[in-house]
């Protein structure tokens, strides 16, 4: 087996472990085949484990490659600059989604989805890991990994950036068409961030930013 023919089967391999599940989910929201529920502990407790075994296949794919995290852009020794990076992605972010969401809005209404589907009832141990480890997985797979493998493998930056974002976009559409088109341009900054610096942390810090203000937000609103 050659060294490009084993990449593909890795990336593939990776993808699929750590978001088959996801999108297939996410399109039967879509089309009103599946219906959201409030996340149980069960429930969360899977999506924590699924989390974990995501990474550990991508860990794995890099052993077996004979790569590091290192050599995808993951640094855990954070630049002072770095965390400026994050905090700003992190704003651009909410400010580059916000647009879209209410323009979108204008076309069609938004499809409104119980956060307790993702959460849980309560804000728990499970929920604060659950949000904690988010970032790590998809930061690591659907950005990182996937476009570091697509431009080795297609020579291509913009596929790259484009099959990244198209992912991502697609595991997130159980929150509605317009509300998942709205998350393109968050998506879309962090993909050019990655391609131009190769510091995937700053990333994955914005994201997690996201993700907890939105379980705070929850939880507030809980109370």
């Amino acid at each position: 087996m050659n060294d490009q023919r084993t990449r593909q089967i890795c990336l593939y391999g990776v993808l699929a472990i750590g978001f088959f599940l996801p999108v297939v989910r996410s399109v039967g929201v879509l089309v009103g085949q599946i219906h959201l529920h409030p996340a149980t502990q069960g429930r969360l407790f899977f999506k924590v484990v699924y989390q974990i075994v995501g990474l550990l296949s991508l860990y794995f794919a890099l052993r077996y490659q004979g790569w590091r995290l290192k050599d995808i852009g993951l640094f855990l020794e954070p630049r002072l600059l770095e965390i400026g990076h994050a905090f700003a992605l992190f704003f651009g972010a909410i400010f580059l989604s916000l647009i879209p969401y209410f323009a979108l809005g204008q076309f069609a209404p938004h499809k409104t989805y119980d956060s307790a589907a993702l959460f849980g009832t309560s804000v728990g141990f499970l929920s604060i890991l659950f949000v904690l480890l988010n970032p790590f997985h998809e930061e690591l797979l659907v950005r990182a990994y996937l476009i570091t493998e697509i431009q080795g493998l297609y020579r291509s930056t913009t596929l790259a950036v484009i099959l990244s974002v198209t992912l991502q976009t697609s595991y997130h559409l159980y929150q509605g068409l317009p509300a998942a088109l709205s998350h393109v341009p968050a998506f879309l900054l962090f993909s050019v961030y990655y391609v131009r610096t190769r510091r995937i942390l700053p990333v994955i810090l914005a994201h997690m930013f996201l993700d907890v203000t939105a379980l705070a937000a929850y939880a507030r609103g809980l109370h």
